[in-house]
């Protein structure tokens, strides 16, 4: 044991005096024989004095000493208790770790193994003391880890980051292998010999989460592949296999007291072969199974244990109980399908083996039957709209070739009465000349309604050519001139550059251009104006129609193009609310864009562009 100074000090003082004292005794001895053999007085005296200083000196020495040796054996217990108290906080800490904290020896002997590493690897820390490290990894790790820790301990670096080349893993007790995350650091002792302490953690569970999010995003993809509802149901069955489930079935509402089922295909022969046996007919609202209890709550459910027992008491009859005793189910997990505050179905997924369903596994499954609650409704509206969108087309259909005829009919007839009508029957003629408006109005209705359904499906007709545009717009000026003169409303051509021919159908631009004027000409008052005109803009031409009309205010802009919406307050009667939808429509098939600009009390205007002929 090696001396403090100050304990040195304080033996030479104790063995001082203890000579001191020991002197003191011999003189007194001899003083003693002396006085007796009949020595001088005066010297026996003297003799005496000097041995009463002496232990005197002795006795203040040796209360010094003492009192200096009580003073360091307090310190030495008051730091030797604070040394246990740190030895046992560290120690508290290390035990409370969940992460496995390890320390060998410099042979990887295991001379530290926490609470969290026995946790972690299966093994008490008394029965691998002493043991080396080799005991807690894979074999085929054991060589060129202990050659990695030989490695680091001549290393410079006092702490590394285990697994940047790549991943690493650890062994459990039972045999098991599982992924870590490890970080390792050493200490020299003073005899010079290197400790070297892991801090390893299992990441399981993080790597479990993060394939699931993968897989996740994989199966939500697979449910915007389709708008079908049937495709859109048989991506759903297989969602979750085979990473949440062995085998699953999807119950959905009918409409009707029954369920449809669906079973997923698993690969497995013997299992498709009873999934189909068991989705053969439809469930009905008045069974017993549990699939029926979670539609009505709307909540999922976990059946941990599925025995004969559970079957029995969730199927209808005995010939249920042999085709769902057929898939082998050991645990099952049911998912209710809901959205918009409906419930659509339920998901069922279950496992031949006994693994129970966890919390994390329950969420994600929460999360898939969410989205395909959604994909299932939105596939639901979509055939809805197709459904409507056919009965649309036929009405159309039924439309313009039933009832164009008849009012092509009205109209001729009209047409002949106003010829043989006297001019001087006012009365009669307005008669006929309404009826005769009456019709052209419902023709051009029923074009607007026809040219919109073809718009909306992407089959408008057009016969695209190179043409000019000049005559076009002084067409569509001829075509409204008597109309603007009547109403005192000035329409003009404004003087047009020489420009490039478009790539358009000429009765199609006509169109829109007829639109647009007549659009124009009923929002302008008399005495204002309307003008047409076209430039170049870049590899494109651009049409204007600008009008000095009662113009749109700035909430209404994001509207105009809006089928069936029209400016409410100051629209004269005749407008279908169809006109800008169709021009638009038409300049968008030309691969052109329409635009509109506009300040209320001020007028309007819209352009359009249209892609100029490359040769």
């Amino acid at each position: 044991m090696t001396l403090s100074t100050a304990t040195k000090v304080r033996v030479v003082v104790g063995a001082g005096v203890f000579s001191l004292l020991a002197v003191g005794v011999v003189a007194l001895v001899a003083t003693q024989r002396s006085v007796a053999s009949g020595g001088e007085i005066s010297e026996i005296r003297f003799v005496q004095g000097l041995l009463g200083l002496l232990l005197l000196i002795a006795v203040v020495l040796a209360w010094f000493a003492y009192a200096s040796l009580q003073d360091d054996l307090t310190q030495r217990t008051e730091a030797e208790a604070a040394l246990r108290a740190s030895e046992a906080k560290f120690s508290g800490i290390l035990e409370i770790a969940a992460d496995a904290i390890i320390s060998v020896d410099e042979a990887q002997r295991i001379v530290h193994f926490n609470h969290g590493a026995e946790l972690i690897f299966g093994w008490t820390e008394t029965e691998l003391r002493g043991r080396p490290l080799s005991l807690l990894l894979p074999a085929r790790y054991g060589h060129s880890h202990a050659a990695q820790v030989e490695g680091f301990g001549r290393a410079p670096e006092k702490a590394r980051q285990m697994g940047d080349r790549r991943p690493i893993f650890g062994l459990r007790r039972d045999g098991t292998e599982f992924p870590a995350e490890a970080s390792i650091s050493k200490l020299t002792l003073s005899s010079g010999e290197k400790l070297f302490t892991v801090s390893l953690r299992d990441i399981t569970e993080r790597q479990q989460r993060e394939e699931a999010q993968v897989r996740f995003a994989a199966a939500v993809a697979v449910l915007g592949e389709t708008l079908e509802v049937e495709a859109t149901e048989q991506s759903i069955v297989q969602l979750a296999l085979p990473w949440l489930g062995d085998g699953a079935l999807l119950h959905t509402v009918t409409g009707t007291n029954e369920l449809r089922r669906l079973g997923s295909h698993t690969g497995n022969a013997g299992l498709d072969a009873a999934i189909a046996e068991a989705t053969a007919q439809p469930l009905d609202l008045d069974s017993p199974s549990r699939v029926v209890d979670v539609l009505r709550r709307g909540r999922l459910e976990v059946v941990p244990e599925v025995d004969d027992e559970w079957l029995e008491a969730h199927t209808a009859d005995m010939h249920e109980f042999a085709r769902m005793r057929a898939l082998g189910m050991r645990t099952m997990l049911f998912v209710p399908l809901v959205a918009r505050e409906h419930v659509l179905g339920v998901l069922s997924i279950f496992r031949t083996s006994p693994r129970p369903f966890t919390l994390a596994e329950q969420t994600v499954a929460e999360g898939l039957a969410l989205r395909a609650a959604f994909a299932l409704d939105n596939a639901r509206l979509y055939r809805t709209a197709r459904q409507a969108t056919s009965a649309r087309d036929h009405a159309l259909g039924v439309v313009s070739h039933d009832l164009r005829n008849p009012i092509s009919a009205i109209g001729m007839c009209a047409r002949a009465l106003l010829a043989i009508t006297p001019e001087e029957e006012t009365e009669r003629r307005g008669l006929t000349r309404t009826i005769i408006d009456s019709t052209e109005l419902t023709q051009r209705m029923i074009r607007d309604l026809l040219d919109v359904a073809s718009i909306e499906v992407g089959r408008l007709s057009l016969e695209r050519r190179p043409v000019t545009l000049a005559p076009i717009l002084e067409r569509a000026v001829s075509l409204f001139s008597r109309d603007a003169a009547h109403r005192r409303v000035i329409l003009a051509l404004a003087p047009i550059p020489e420009l490039p021919p478009v790539l358009g159908d000429a009765e199609r631009l006509v169109q829109v251009l007829a639109n647009l004027v007549g659009n124009a000409l009923r929002h302008t008052d008399a005495g204002g104006s309307i003008t047409l005109g076209a430039s170049r803009r870049g590899h494109d031409v651009e049409v204007v129609v600008r009008d000095t009309g009662s113009g749109i205010a700035p909430h209404a802009m994001p509207l105009i193009f809006d089928r069936y919406w029209t400016v409410r307050g100051n629209a004269p009667k005749g407008g279908t609310g169809l006109g800008l939808a169709i021009a638009r429509g038409i300049v968008e098939a030309h691969g052109g864009r329409l635009s509109a600009e506009s300040e209320l009390g001020k007028g309007s205007v819209f352009r359009f562009t249209l892609p100029a002929d490359a040769d």
